[in-house]
């Protein structure tokens, strides 16, 4: 046999080990969709299947344009701070909340709503619970590192907002397209993850020694977004006639009692805050009021004495307490008292006394005596009285 045949006979033996091992590997893919119809089952009892999946790159520039301010957009937090996103469209979130609630699916009709805080917490633990088990059955390492340490974070309120939050170079887009219920609703959910390499690269501890001058802020990303803000001076009414008839330059009446306070509004009318028309270098300004923050949280301990403008004022009772302890250090001590006479000669008292009290009594001998008082027999008998009739007034 010759070397061509040779090599021939084992490259095809080689390809074929490598088919059948291809075969039998746990891909992303099939990871995904054995595991997502055993989590469905274990959590909601619902019956789920993965008719599609799709696993493509995407860059990071291009994030925004494969979201959809119509799907449930969830942030997913990662290891390294690095953040990754995920979607689920309506008709599966309607159906996982029919299942919760309700213990069936019913189809779709079509209705549409915005999606809240409340689909993003019902939908969670099924997205986390898929991913904490995709990742330990799945045989290419750069698949599990792809995937593996992501859990939910928090619901974003647009697309924008979630893309902004992704500061990653190139992304890995997971599009599953899945059937809930046998047949009642179909839909998709999608996962956009960094790549592997760019997560290995970032820090995972977080000791002074880490380099932290390069990692995303989320907080600082979103505190940087500009936001656009209307000054409602008053709102009139008229006729849309009179509307049509405007003209450039004429002057409109405002009611009393609005004009210089305004109302600061965002673009969707929601109210934010008040102000008052000012000037400022020359041009029209507003200065927002806001209401002291005891009006809200008061201020209750000795930590905030700082922060409430108001004089200090002094515990009367410790200080008078204070003032009579220190008029009584300060008072000098009394002098000694001179060496007294001797009262042992004096004359006894008690003599003295007697003496005065029996000169001042009169002398008592002459009194008369009580046998020279009338017989009283004489009297008349007081038998014949009438009787007296005594009523007591109630």
């Amino acid at each position: 046999m010759s070397d061509t045949t040779k090599d021939t006979v084992l490259g095809r033996i080689a390809a074929a080990g490598r088919e059948e091992r291809k075969a039998r590997a746990m891909t992303l893919q099939k990871a995904m969709r054995v595991t997502l119809a055993r989590v469905a089952d274990a959590l909601m009892e619902l019956p789920m299947a993965v008719i599609g999946a799709v696993v493509q790159p995407v860059e990071g520039d291009a994030v925004e344009a494969a979201l959809s301010d119509d799907k449930l957009l969830l942030l997913l937090d990662g290891p390294g701070r690095y953040a990754a996103a995920a979607t689920i469209d309506p008709v599966v979130v309607g159906g996982l909340i029919q299942q919760q609630t309700m213990g069936t699916v019913r189809p779709d009709l079509g209705d549409t709503r915005a999606m809240t805080r409340t689909d993003a917490a019902i939908c969670a633990p099924l997205l986390d619970t898929l991913i904490e088990r995709v990742a330990p059955i799945l045989d290419e390492p750069d698949d599990r590192a792809l995937i593996e340490g992501f859990r939910f974070g928090a619901k974003a309120d647009d697309a924008r907002t979630l893309a902004m939050s992704l500061d990653a170079q190139d992304y890995v887009v997971i599009r599953l397209t899945v059937d809930v219920s046998r047949g009642a609703r179909q839909g998709d959910i999608e996962f956009v993850l960094p790549k592997p390499g760019l997560m290995d690269a970032a820090p995972d501890d977080e000791s002074d020694d880490a380099d932290t001058s390069n990692r995303p802020d989320f907080v600082k990303t979103v505190m940087d977004l500009n936001t656009d803000l209307n000054m409602v001076v008053c709102r009139l009414q008229m006729p849309l006639s009179a509307l049509h008839a405007l003209k450039v330059g004429q002057e409109l009446v405002l009611p009393p009692g609005h004009f210089p306070d305004v109302q600061i509004s965002t673009c969707t009318g929601r109210i934010v805050g008040k102000g008052v028309v000012g000037h400022v270098d020359g041009v029209r300004a507003v200065k927002p009021q806001r209401k002291p923050a005891h009006a809200t949280q008061p201020l209750r301990r000795a930590s905030d004495a700082p922060m409430v403008d108001m004089p200090e004022v002094e515990d009367l009772t410790n200080q008078g307490r204070r003032t009579n302890q220190t008029a009584a250090r300060e008072e000098p001590a009394p002098e000694p008292i001179a060496d007294l006479p001797d009262v042992t000669n004096l004359p006894a008292l008690a003599d003295d006394v007697n003496m005065d009290v029996d000169a001042a009594l009169p002398d008592l001998d002459n009194l008369p005596d009580l046998t020279d008082i009338p017989d009283l027999a004489d009297l008349p008998d007081l038998a014949d009285m009438p009787d007296l009739d005594l009523k007591v007034a109630s």
